[in-house]
């Protein structure tokens, strides 16, 4: 029970951190960038439904995608694990390539 209001709470925060970042996105100091970077994370790390939707999304546009991959490569490897887990098919095969040449 306790998990569960925990979980919802921080799903709440990374949605409300992602608005945020998506509003201030084309500022100067691009924080907004930053912003929505964390609350995906967030969300991947603690919702089916928000995995699902960033697999979703990085199955349809392919500069997210790359955009994603890029990140994971310069990533801890905590945060890697997490990203990976929202790799389209595709893209997981194609990884896999790359590693073994």
């Amino acid at each position: 029970m306790v998990t569960r209001l925990k979980q919802g709470i921080i799903v709440g925060v990374a949605i409300i951190l992602f608005v945020i970042g998506l509003a201030s996105v084309w500022t100067p100091v691009p924080a907004g960038a930053i912003l929505m970077a964390f609350a995906t994370f967030l969300l991947i790390a603690n919702s089916r439904s928000g995995r699902n939707l960033v697999r979703r999304v990085r199955k349809r546009f392919s500069l997210i995608d790359r955009q994603m991959i890029w990140l994971e490569d310069r990533s801890e490897n905590k945060v890697t694990r997490v990203l990976r887990t929202t790799r389209p098919l595709l893209s997981r095969l194609s990884g896999d390539v790359d590693n073994q040449l």
